[in-house]
C-alpha cells in the first residue's frame, strides 16, 4: 500500500515537473552550418603533353550545299498584313536584313477568334536552300586548353523585348480559332561575303587528323560546312616523351565566307514560338502568388 502511494505521488508530480522552464519544448529552426568540400574546377579536354596540336593545312570546302532553317515571329494585324518581324533563330547574322524584306512582302489571311479577324504574333519557319561557295582561313591560333577553366559555350542570343512590341494589341494563339494562312511566299536572297570569328575545340589524333569538334562560338549555319572541311585538315599532333598522342586543342580564329544565292518557296506557320508577352513574363518570373 505504501509503495502504491509513492508511485501515485510521483505520477501526480509529473505535470508540475513538465512545466519547469528548463524542460519546456521550443520549436525553433536552428540552422546548422555544413561546410561543403571544395571541388576544384577541372577541364575534361586537357591531356598532359609536351606540345599541343597545331594546324598544318586548313582548306575549306567549295560549293558546299545545304538547307538552312530560319525561325521568326511576325506580327500580323487584323487584315493579315505583316507589321513586325523578330528573328529567333538565324543561320548567320547577315541574312536578317534581306530576308526581313521578303517576309514584309508576304500576305496572309488574318487570324480569327470567335468569328472576328484579330491581330496576332505568329511563329513561322523558313527553309532556305543554297550553298557556301568558298572560304578561307584568315587566322587560326592554337592554344592548349586551360587545366583549371572548363570551356564555355557562347550563349544563344535571345530576342530583346521592345516596348513597342509589348504595346501592339495581340490575341494569344491559344485563343485563336483559325490560324492565319499563307497566300503566297517566295524568297530569294542574293549571295554575300563577310568575315566571321570562330572558337572551337578539336580533338587531334596522333596521326594528325581531327576526329571530334566542339563549337564554342560559331554561327549555326556554318557548322556543317566547317565540320566537312575539318575532316580534310591536317595537324602536327601533340607530343609526349613517348611520341605523338591524341589530344584536344583550342582554336581561335577568323574565316572569310562567300555564300551563294539562297531560295525558298515555303513558309510554315506554327502554333508555338516566341512572342514579346511570353518573353517578358519569362524574364520577369512568375507573377506574385503563382
Amino acid at each position: 500500500m505504501r509503495r502504491a502511494l509513492i508511485v501515485l505521488s510521483v505520477l501526480m508530480a509529473l505535470p508540475v515537473m513538465a512545466e519547469k522552464p528548463w524542460e519546456s519544448h521550443v520549436n525553433l529552426a536552428v540552422p546548422i552550418p555544413v561546410e561543403l568540400p571544395a571541388v576544384p574546377p577541372t577541364n575534361p579536354f586537357v591531356t598532359p603533353v609536351a606540345t599541343s596540336p597545331a594546324p598544318a593545312a586548313t582548306p575549306l570546302r567549295e560549293k558546299f550545299p545545304g538547307t538552312f532553317s530560319v525561325l521568326a515571329s511576325v506580327y500580323l494585324d487584323n487584315a493579315g498584313v505583316v507589321r513586325r518581324v523578330v528573328f529567333t533563330q538565324n543561320p548567320w547574322p547577315s541574312l536578317e536584313d534581306a530576308l526581313r524584306l521578303k517576309i514584309f512582302e508576304t500576305t496572309f489571311t488574318p487570324a480569327r477568334s470567335s468569328g472576328a479577324a484579330v491581330s496576332v504574333w505568329l511563329p513561322v519557319a523558313i527553309e532556305l536552300r543554297g550553298r557556301v561557295d568558298e572560304g578561307r582561313v584568315i587566322r587560326l591560333q592554337p592554344t592548349a586548353p586551360d587545366a583549371a577553366t572548363p570551356p564555355r559555350l557562347e550563349p544563344v542570343p535571345v530576342p530583346a523585348v521592345e516596348t513597342r512590341d509589348l504595346e501592339l494589341p495581340a490575341t494569344p494563339l491559344e485563343r485563336v480559332d483559325q490560324l492565319p494562312s499563307l497566300k503566297r511566299f517566295r524568297a530569294r536572297v542574293d549571295g554575300t561575303a563577310w568575315q566571321q570569328g570562330i572558337r572551337l575545340l578539336a580533338e587531334v589524333t596522333g596521326a594528325g587528323h581531327c576526329q571530334r569538334v566542339v563549337f564554342l562560338s560559331c554561327p549555326e549555319g556554318l557548322r556543317p560546312w566547317l565540320l566537312a572541311s575539318m575532316a580534310a585538315w591536317t595537324f602536327r599532333p601533340a607530343m609526349t616523351k613517348d611520341g605523338p598522342v591524341t589530344a584536344w586543342v583550342r582554336l581561335d580564329g577568323e574565316i572569310a565566307v562567300e555564300m551563294g544565292d539562297f531560295a525558298s518557296d515555303a513558309l510554315r506557320v506554327m502554333r508555338q514560338g516566341w512572342s514579346p508577352h511570353g518573353a517578358a513574363q519569362a524574364a520577369g518570373g512568375p507573377p506574385p502568388g503563382a
